[in-house]
């Protein structure tokens, strides 16, 4: 099992020249490892679960590019009497958060690793018309728990009948020379986020988190801190009115975060974790939810 070291965020204000992906990765690392005292050598894993990246670069993983970027053991072979910093890219949408904390969490359990890191962010690729995400980075630092302490149990569920609420593709959109003299084009992404995708979000989540509470016999009325996916907006406060769980219990983040995609679930994490909130709380549930549609939970107890 896993406990949360720290929490960080990174967003992008400018208008003319927001910074891209990668930056704002590079950044909500630098910032976690900052907070705690932490150096990038001590990473022994690094997890990026961003999806909409700068030109919609998919080779080499971003993950790698981010590890070299803050430091994190670039280079292979390891030094002699050091260790390296593995590091790959999980795609799993608004979920992948989730996702890759689980990952991190079962090696850390293992004892393979000691020190991971689950980084997200998204920009506009630059070549989307309608791009619905605000520019935003996210990072969780995570290190061994107590028995009985830190994640306790994870799931995921994909609810196939409203796949067609949220799709994305690259399609091929023809353009012409201004005199004719030559055609060409370009790739263009195309993302159809339908008006039904919200409730459909909600609807997916309430009957997984019944699900999964039921699980380990709880309900959720024993929920004390809820963390969820910030896209679709309202979400969160929308799952919790459904469910029965007390708007105070809803960890809320900061105003640049709203609407925010695979970053969103980390950012609505940092209030929580900076005011002690997380702290003080004995059943924190975190819910992502994504295209598919996908919804991937954990449990969280924080070590007394």
């Amino acid at each position: 099992m896993s406990r949360i070291e720290s929490v960080a965020t990174a967003a992008s204000r400018r208008r003319l020249f927001p910074r891209g992906a990668l930056r704002l990765a590079d950044d909500a690392i630098e910032r976690c490892l900052a907070s705690v005292n932490r150096t990038a050598s001590e990473l022994d894993l690094l997890v990026n679960a961003g999806v909409y990246r700068d030109d919609n670069l998919a080779e080499p993983a971003l993950a790698a590019m981010i590890q070299e970027d803050v430091g994190a053991n670039p280079g292979h072979p390891p030094r002699e009497r050091s260790h390296g910093t593995f590091s790959f890219d999980v795609v799993n949408g608004g979920a992948g958060a989730v996702t890759a904390v689980e990952l991190v969490d079962g090696l850390i359990a293992s004892k393979t690793v000691e020190l991971g890191v689950v980084v997200a962010s998204d920009s506009n690729p630059g070549n989307v018309e309608h791009f619905p995400f605000p520019a935003a980075g996210g990072a969780v630092l995570l290190g061994p728990s107590a028995p009985g302490a830190g994640f306790l149990a994870f799931d995921s569920e994909t609810f196939p009948e409203f796949s067609a609420s949220y799709e994305s593709a690259l399609v091929w959109r023809p353009s012409h020379h201004l005199f004719g003299l030559r055609e060409g084009g370009s790739n263009v992404l195309e993302l159809e986020i339908r008006e039904d995708f919200a409730a459909h979000a909600v609807t997916s989540a309430e009957a997984a988190l019944g699900r999964f509470l039921g699980s380990h016999g709880l309900a959720a009325r024993d929920v004390d801190l809820l963390v969820a996916s910030t896209y679709p907006r309202n979400f969160a406060s929308d799952l919790a009115r459904r469910l029965g769980i007390s708007p105070d219990a809803v960890s809320v983040p900061e105003e640049p975060f709203e609407g925010a995609h695979t970053a969103g679930i980390l950012a609505s994490l940092e209030p929580a974790f900076r005011s002690r909130r997380l702290a003080s709380a004995k059943n924190v549930l975190f819910v992502g939810v994504g295209a598919g549609i996908t919804v991937a939970t954990a449990l969280y107890r924080h070590p007394r």
